[in-house]
């Protein structure tokens, strides 16, 4: 019924005048508010849109508003999917000085911790988490984070063992809205299993069969952590594992290619023993074109165009599968 009358009366207006009356067209200039200009830079920076969400935020600083903490923190997040590190550090820095209060703060401490870590400063980011225990505002979500930092920062300075039984106690003990750190620390433990499982060495025939199993073992474990960041909705990292995962299956890969032949086997056997190790051992190159390929395809869905989405790309059209070629 609006609809009809709505009609009707644009019919009456343009048989009287031919066109609608300009006094009853109103032009209305809409201004979005800082904090409306934050959510669609925010909406933005997660479709991986990140130069339409560094515009946004820009808009967003030099509109007056009550988000002036978030708007900074916001700027510092973009910063850091876009592994701008140093820039990340001084967002983050500009709002534990600013607004030290605010309710972002914390997590601005933590994840500028993260950002000093990814550039290779460990020991300044334990002292910056430090810096944030000993300011007195703590709980229980500041315990289980830190206790995740450090752990993660051990693994990376060699006290891998430390490190790890951290992290496995942090992660026990607890869940809280800081998915991005429990994402980062599964990452640390995919990082130490691949690792461990590489240096591995598959020497001697007895001992290179209980290696062997071990590797295989190691990868496995780090998959069930590589599962666990994907139900944390953190594509960087999750990303990140899917490729440690494929570089640990091909170097197992390499390692069996390059192992040398038993003692036990003739010498005119050896090639028959390759073509078979080598047959044997093409589930693994399988395997990490699949881990590759998943990255690749996870990345397209949740638009993420970070560093590792190349990587990824570039590994998997590495080991890519020969397609057949027809006969005609």
């Amino acid at each position: 019924m609006l609809a009809m009358l709505a009609v009707g009366y644009a019919d009456d207006v343009m048989e009287d005048t031919g066109s609608f009356p300009e006094d009853e067209v109103e032009t209305v200039q809409y201004a979005p508010t800082q904090l409306e200009l934050l959510e669609e830079s925010v909406a933005l920076r997660r479709m991986g849109a990140f130069e339409d969400a560094a515009k946004m935020l820009i808009r967003a600083v030099d509109t007056d508003g009550e988000v002036d903490a978030q708007v900074a923190y916001q700027r510092g997040v973009l910063f850091e999917v876009t592994e701008q590190w140093a820039e990340a550090i001084d967002s983050y820095r500009t709002v534990t000085q600013t607004w030290p209060d605010a309710p972002v703060a914390s997590d601005a401490w933590f994840r500028m911790a993260y950002c000093q870590e990814e550039m290779g400063e460990h020991r300044t980011s334990l002292r910056t988490v430090r810096q944030l225990q000993r300011k007195g505002q703590w709980n229980d979500a500041d315990e289980r984070s830190m206790e995740l930092q450090r752990g993660i920062a051990e693994t990376r300075a060699g006290r891998t063992k430390r490190g790890i039984r951290r992290i496995l106690r942090a992660l026990e003990s607890g869940e809280d809205g800081r998915s991005w750190i429990r994402a980062k620390a599964r990452l640390a433990l995919v990082r130490v299993q691949t690792a461990a499982a590489e240096g591995l060495d598959l020497k001697g025939d007895a001992k290179a069969a209980r290696r062997l199993k071990k590797r295989s073992h190691l990868i496995a474990s780090a998959e069930k952590q590589a599962i666990a960041m994907f139900t944390l909705g953190e594509p960087e990292f999750a990303l990140e594992g899917l490729l440690l995962l494929g570089d640990a299956y091909m170097a197992l890969y390499d390692a069996m290619l390059e192992y040398p032949p038993p003692r036990s086997v003739p010498k005119e056997q050896h090639e028959a023993y390759r073509q078979t190790v080598e047959s044997k051992a093409a589930i693994l190159r399988a395997k990490a074109f699949a881990r590759y390929d998943e990255g690749v395809r996870v990345a397209a869905r949740t638009q993420w165009v970070g560093s590792v989405t190349d990587r990824l790309t570039a590994a998997r059209d590495r080991v890519r599968p020969v397609e057949p070629q027809q006969t005609q």
